[in-house]
């Protein structure tokens, strides 16, 4: 498959940090918040999107983003419902998803995350960012009132600290960074080639866990955190709907799994990790939304790395 030069450049800049984060292709407008179900919405800054949801006692939002982000983040809800914010759930704690979130904090709202994202904000603070009020291990339900937002830890993958959300009584799967649902499906080449903060340790065993999350609720739906653009012609794109069926987890999953499997039977053959990515064939992944040969052959390189030094 051919990836104009316009599409590749989408692909490459989609999850850039928030200094450039309302670059959108033309076509598809700055900003937009898309309802998903009941009570259930996406907002989208740029490249990134958030999710909240509508209870009968008031909002429980995700990721407020930057604090630019935040700004018109409270102002798509307050579209949506004159009710208050009282829960912010981070997703993780990178800062291109973690910042802005005083807004929200100023109107009395709750910040709850992963107990190792405390650990990271932390270690690595950032003005701009709340520390959580909430931290849990495993498990944690944000209950407010009819509705909840069901939390999920598995361990590291995309940092140390992601998990993955259910918006109840919806049977979806709310994902940042880990899984980004596609239309067409199939795997696709991360932005960045180096996986920075990627856990190769446990991201397959995580992935599998989402997949017996889904199997287990009966999950239909995957909802995921950045924009896809889909060409019209003529240079022209549109936005993609945020949620697409939830074997994209499986197939993300796959995806991983046969480059890391790749890279260590070559390795296994006795090559040295620093010439992994001249020797491996890369065909099999050439028809991927976004390939780029240098940019999959410092993929690889990233894997083969990993192999080398279990990081």
């Amino acid at each position: 498959m051919h990836i104009s030069k316009s599409l590749a450049l989408t692909l490459l800049i989609l999850q850039c940090g928030s200094a450039v984060a309302q670059f959108v292709p033309p076509g598809i407008a700055p900003s937009e918040t898309v309802k998903i179900a009941e009570g259930l919405f996406s907002f989208r800054w740029g490249a990134y999107r958030s999710l909240f949801l509508v209870t009968d006692e008031g909002v429980i939002a995700t990721d407020p983003l930057s604090p630019e982000a935040a700004v018109a983040y409270r102002e798509a809800i307050r579209q949506v419902t004159p009710l208050p914010v009282r829960y912010v759930v981070y997703s993780h704690s990178h800062w291109d998803h973690a910042r802005g979130g005083q807004i929200f904090k100023a109107e009395g709202a709750k910040f709850v995350a992963q107990q190792r994202c405390l650990t990271n904000m932390q270690e690595s603070p950032d003005p701009d960012i709340v520390l959580p009020d909430i931290t849990f291990n495993e498990r944690y339900s944000v209950t407010l009132g009819d509705k909840s937002l069901d939390l999920y830890y598995f361990g590291p993958s995309h940092g140390t600290c992601l998990i993955a959300m259910i918006p109840r009584p919806h049977k979806m799967l709310y994902t940042v960074d880990l899984v980004t649902p596609r239309p067409s499906g199939g795997g696709y080449l991360p932005w960045d080639p180096q996986v920075a903060d990627f856990q190769f340790n446990n991201a397959v065993a995580n992935l599998r866990a989402l997949e017996a999350l889904a199997a287990e609720e009966s999950l239909t739906q995957v909802i995921g955190a950045h924009l896809v653009p889909l060409p019209q012609g003529k240079g022209q794109f549109i936005a993609a709907a945020p949620t697409g069926p939830i074997e994209n987890v499986r197939e993300r999953r796959e995806f991983w799994e046969g480059i890391m499997a790749a890279v260590k039977a070559e390795m296994d053959n006795g090559t040295e990790s620093f010439m992994v990515s001249a020797r491996l064939d890369v065909s099999p992944w050439q028809d991927i939304p976004g390939f780029n040969k240098r940019k999959f052959k410092q993929l690889i390189d990233r894997v083969a790395a990993y192999y080398a030094i279990g990081r």
